[in-house]
């Protein structure tokens, strides 16, 4: 019985071709789509879900406040001294660890010879590795141990666990055990040896450490000076601790032990709160930030899955558009096999049959398409993501999408098709129970363009805001300048000087970092006037070059003048604003207080941006704090410079810098491209929506031509009536077109609004946006009519160009 319904259900598609391949494109289409972002959101959704008991694994996190006016803020990280702290004075709250990133290059002694090097990390690819950790951390985070002992690895100072990847990498194919006890040297003088080795985890994590030091090493050696875990009044975002929670404990039970703690150990200005944050919400949370989880926006997440469901719908809504509109053609082949003692379920079962291996072979292209796709889509998909066939996850998603697609698209052609009376299909007449007017086609139609017109409007949102992005000036100039990594404290005078003589190098400046960025510093002034007020503000590092380099506009007073120490500020706008001046130049010659000391206000500068459009432009100042500026900004003249002149300035740039640094890697990276990974989120979320809109749009049409054919087929006669009695090749083509344009117009209608709430919604993430105006719906609908028109035009204008007399030669 079976290979008589899959016999018949394949020449049943061989014989409509045409709805066939349509079909089979679009369903290939929509299975492939729900493939691909199950596999991104099943990916993201499994990070640090395989460790053991991973539901008692907290972050130890809080909240900040730096004095009694200032915002309490969510803090992803602790003081250093707190975690040590909370594990002797917090009764019952289990392992506690404490642990902290560490960026530096690594020696290998070869005993005479020179030591082997390894640089540092690219921080634009590579994954934080080293960490500095108490010995709690492996009893929290477990790990196959291949070498060395757990229980003692990092009780004692300068002892290291390598990960078994990083052990190879650093002392080749020597055997573990053979390692163990071998010297390792980072931060150039910190001496450890391997007392452990641990296999490397193989599922998605943030935890990707491969180098763990020993916290007993830091009050023993240099690392003190940039982990002090004394400290109590700041934080950092390199100070990291976890919490595993007793058996049966809730972190809410500890509330009350953290406040009481906060009072006992922050009693002055600033404060700081314990608390505790799921594991489960570590790889989503950005309120919690830190310096080595890759976060991942769980709207988006679930907005991928919606598109999903979107496409394979459109896609089995084809198919039922399709198979109810050929239903009269096979009216007979029903009434003929009803008559021949076929029942309704044997009919429903042969139908089903052919949706089903309709269904089948779209799985299977789409298993061939989706490796190219993750692969041309690479900067879109998480890293490491790959596509298991036969891993059982994967089977039965593709098992539950047959299945549901099969039924969805399907069933309802099958009842339409197994109702219909034998009797009348027999002698030429409708045969459908209560008759049909095509509602529910009509209805399926209007669905599909809807969706299709949410997803036209959203781009050309998305769009205008990533333009508008792209254009608005952002108060400071961002042409050509690179910013180069000193490499050694000491070295950046000796670099500003090389770099400073080289033929196409305009301007120098010592600096922290750029005016735009990621990275920011934070921290507090105060302004004695008519009353105190004292702020947190934004501090941008650079010498007397600084505001010139980047052409910052000077609204009133000028530049600071050349120093070695901090003893001239340059504010923004808004700081001034904030401190109550009403004019620019009221601010000048104004003292305000940092770190207990007054400075002079000289120059004012207008507003600039400092972070994503995201946020609103805070209070900043400007000042040459020499510990800080240990990197160099570099413009390079490019007017009327071709690319091939620029590519030799950064080559002299490098090997001015190799004279200064020969066995160190050689990095720059420019302005431009920092500010773009600022938006890297928002670009996807483009690229998404873009083809997200292609292929609802690209399946909607297919299901459009397909419709338009039948629709020719079955008006054949009336058209050709019509061309008898004198009727225009156009007014034909209006004839067969504007049934299907009023259905997208409505869908129009119904699109908007969800469109503009949806986009509203997205748009209120950013501080300056665009308007949502009433042309871009207008536009969608245009975009829309036109596309169904070229769709459907095809078959108007063949139908109207027929000669009357080959259809009207039987009657």
């Amino acid at each position: 019985m079976l290979r008589n319904y899959l016999k018949t259900s394949f020449r049943n598609l061989t014989k409509n071709k045409v709805s066939s391949l349509i079909n089979l494109f679009g369903l290939s289409l929509g299975v492939t789509a729900c493939l691909v972002i199950y596999l991104i959101t099943h990916y993201e959704l499994s990070y640090d879900t395989f460790h053991p008991d991973q539901e008692r694994i907290y972050r130890l996190v809080g909240t900040e406040k730096f004095n009694a006016r200032a915002d309490e803020r969510p803090a992803g990280f602790v003081p250093n001294a707190v975690p040590a702290a909370i594990r002797n004075e917090v009764a019952g709250l289990g392992t506690v660890a404490a642990f902290h990133n560490i960026e530096s290059e690594v020696l290998i002694p070869e005993g005479t010879e020179k030591p082997k090097k390894f640089e540092h990390r690219d921080f634009r690819k590579d994954n934080p590795e080293i960490i500095v950790a108490d010995p709690q951390y492996f009893e929290i985070f477990k790990y196959q141990w291949v070498a060395g002992n757990p229980k003692t690895a990092l009780s004692e100072p300068f002892q290291v666990v390598l990960s078994e990847r990083k052990a190879h990498k650093y002392f080749g194919n020597l055997p573990l055990e053979q390692i163990l006890g071998r010297q390792v040297i980072y931060m150039d003088s910190v001496q450890v040896k391997v007392s452990g080795i641990v296999r490397d985890w193989e599922k998605p994590s943030d935890f990707t450490f491969t180098d763990f030091i020993s916290m007993a090493t830091v009050r023993s050696s240099q690392l003190k000076r940039g982990i002090d875990l004394d400290q109590w009044d700041d934080i950092w975002s390199a100070s990291q601790a976890y919490v595993k929670l007793p058996e049966g404990a809730k972190p809410e039970q500890f509330d009350g032990a953290f406040q009481r703690f906060s009072k006992a150990h922050f009693p002055n200005e600033f404060k700081f709160v314990p608390g505790l944050q799921p594991l489960s919400d570590l790889h989503f949370n950005s309120l919690y930030v830190d310096n080595y989880s890759r976060k991942a926006h769980l709207p988006t997440l679930y907005g991928m899955m919606g598109v999903a469901v979107f496409i394979l719908l459109i896609a089995a809504i084809n198919f039922i558009n399709l198979a109810t509109a050929q239903s009269v053609q096979r009216s007979k082949e029903v009434g003929v096999r009803k008559v021949l003692g076929s029942s309704r379920k044997g009919l429903i079962t042969q139908f089903l049959s052919e949706t089903t291996l309709l269904t089948l072979v779209a799985v299977g292209m789409a298993m061939l398409l989706v490796s190219p796709i993750l692969s041309a889509f690479q900067s879109l998909t998480p890293k490491g993501l790959t596509f298991e066939l036969f891993s059982l996850q994967t089977l039965l998603f593709l098992a539950g999408v047959t299945i549901t697609t099969a039924l969805l698209a399907g069933f309802y052609p099958s009842l339409v098709l197994s109702s219909y009376l034998p009797a009348l299909t027999l002698k030429g007449q409708s045969a459908l129970k209560g008759g049909s007017r095509g509602y529910l086609r009509k209805s399926l139609i209007v669905f599909q363009f809807t969706v299709s017109l949410i997803f036209i409007i959203g781009t050309l949102i998305v769009e205008r805001q990533l333009s508008y992005i792209r254009n608005k000036d952002l108060g400071f100039s961002t042409d050509a300048i690179i910013e180069v990594q000193s490499g050694r404290v000491g070295k950046t005078d000796l670099l500003m000087e090389k770099f400073k003589n080289l033929a196409g190098v305009e301007r120098v400046s010592k600096q922290w970092f750029p005016p735009m960025g990621m990275a920011y510093m934070m921290t507090k002034m105060k302004y004695h006037g008519k009353k105190e007020i004292e702020l947190d503000v934004s501090a941008k590092v650079g010498d007397e070059n600084f505001i010139p380099l980047y052409n910052l506009r000077m609204l009133a007073g000028r530049n600071y003048l050349k120093t070695d120490s901090l003893r001239e500020l340059v504010i923004n706008e808004s700081f001034a604003r904030r401190l109550g001046f009403q004019k620019p130049a009221d601010a000048v010659n104004k003292l305000l207080e940092f770190d207990g000391k007054k400075y002079p206000i000289v120059g004012l500068v207008a507003d600039f941006h400092e972070q994503s459009f995201h946020s609103r432009i805070d209070p900043a100042f400007i000042g040459y704090l020499p510990r800080q500026a240990r990197n160099i900004g570099v413009k390079l003249a490019v007017k009327g410079q071709q690319v091939g002149n620029l590519k030799e300035v950064l080559a002299s740039i490098e090997r001015e810098w190799k004279t200064v640094h020969p066995d160190k890697k050689f990095a720059y990276e420019f302005l431009d491209d920092r500010i773009a990974s600022l938006y890297e989120k928002e670009q996807k979320t483009s690229r998404l929506v873009n083809t997200a809109t292609a292929i609802a749009i690209l399946i909607s049409c297919m299901g459009l031509f397909g419709l338009a054919t039948f629709t020719a087929e079955q008006r054949t006669k009336e058209i050709s009536v019509r061309k008898v009695l004198g009727a225009s090749v156009a007014s034909i083509v209006a004839l067969l077109s504007k049934d299907f344009l009023k259905l997208v117009l409505l869908a129009l209608l119904l699109a908007a609004p969800v469109a503009w709430w949806a986009m509203s919604e997205w748009l209120n993430g950013f501080a300056y946006k665009v308007d949502i105006e009433w042309w871009i719906f207008a536009l969608a609908g245009l975009l829309a009519v036109g596309i169904a028109l070229l769709t459907i035009s095809f078959q108007s204008i063949r139908a109207a160009l027929t000669n009357p007399v080959k259809s009207l030669r039987s009657e």
